[in-house]
């Protein structure tokens, strides 16, 4: 059968199983020892958008979660039900940092404002270090160029996750984006008003970056774009060349990728959403970048208020299933709970 038509046929049953979800219910809730850091001091962050953890060490998880009104990190540990804030981590200074790689994108968004907060939507981690990404969106309200959420991190961790040497930053990932076939036209474009392009979660996998966006969605489809670490953050300020990956997801019609988590296996777990504001719920896809059709659909979450979920995190696995972890933006200190999701076999 020609790819096309298993594409087709693969979008159909999706959206037969997207009107006959079951919702999820949650195992329990996750309690916060502390407050996270927001933007403004004393005030507990609202604003989560990302968590990835280490391998377990004795019981602990050690963790680093981003917001997205913010220019820096921060670390946390996660043991039982309980995380615990650290210290924040800066990503991106007052200005443009001279030694970033790459070369800035130029000419997109409508207009020109400041550099401003990083925008952080995402975060990943994957032997021996954690990554960090901005929108590379223009600005929510006005559709504004900020160089800020334009930044790609690498913080190498040792075994204690304690941070190994400096920040490293790139502009790069613009570059594979604006070469990510459909989903690159699309680059440099208001996310509200032109279903423009905008990275809301990421996940490291051998050495490819994916990046989960939250727009364009086109018909039924969202995208991945998978990105070589080796061409990111190769030394100097030439422009990234190569050409990405680019996987076409069957979410469903307004559907967008809110945040990735990559499994032992090398599957992916997708977090799904809006891709503007519509009312839609949240949802979690099982994910095979090799055979992108056969994407499961795995159920909905329940409706949590103002809190949208943007945070999603694998703690555990085993035969049976796995259990994730998910965080609302919009809620104090990310409102973290845990599901139990079944997990279809591999195919062979």
């Amino acid at each position: 059968m020609p790819s096309r038509l298993l594409a087709a046929l693969a979008a159909a049953l999706l959206g037969a199983s997207l009107a006959q979800a079951a919702t999820l219910s949650p195992e329990q809730r996750f309690r916060t020892l502390g407050d996270f850091s927001a933007r403004k001091p004393g005030k507990p962050a609202r604003d989560v958008s990302g968590l990835a953890c280490m391998p377990a060490a004795n019981g602990v998880q050690r963790c680093l979660l981003i917001n997205d009104e913010g220019a820096f990190a921060q670390f946390a540990e996660l043991a039982e039900n309980r995380i615990t804030p650290g210290a924040t981590l800066p990503i991106i200074g007052a200005q443009s940092a001279p030694d970033t790689l790459g070369q800035p994108p130029q000419n997109i968004c409508r207009t020109a404002g400041r550099f401003a907060e990083l925008d952080g939507e995402a975060v990943a981690y994957a032997d021996g270090a954690f990554y960090v990404a901005g929108s590379h969106g223009c600005s929510r309200n006005k559709g504004e160029f900020r160089l800020s959420a334009f930044h790609l991190a690498r913080i190498k961790v040792g075994a204690d996750g304690a941070p190994a040497g400096g920040v490293e930053l790139t502009y790069r990932l613009s570059d594979m984006l604006r070469r990510a076939g459909e989903a690159g036209a699309f680059f440099g474009r208001s996310l509200m008003d032109d279903n423009g392009l905008n990275v809301e979660g990421i996940a490291v996998i051998g050495g490819t970056l994916w990046a989960g966006l939250r727009a364009p969605s086109l018909g039924n489809r969202s995208f991945l774009v998978g990105a070589s670490l080796d061409a990111l953050f190769a030394s100097g300020h030439a422009a990234a060349t190569e050409i990405p990956k680019l996987i076409a997801l069957p979410a469903g019609r307004d559907r967008g990728i809110r945040d990735l988590a990559p499994l032992p296996d090398g599957r992916l777990l997708a977090l799904l959403g809006p891709a503007q504001e519509q009312s839609l719920p949240y949802a979690v896809m099982l994910v095979d970048t090799a055979r992108p059709e056969a994407a499961a659909f795995l159920g909905e979450l329940p409706a949590r208020g103002n809190g949208k979920a943007e945070s999603l995190t694998v703690l555990a696995q085993d035969r049976s299933g796995l259990t994730a972890l998910i965080g609302y933006d919009g809620r104090k200190n990310g409102h973290f709970e845990s599901y139990r999701l079944p997990l279809p076999s591999e195919p062979r």
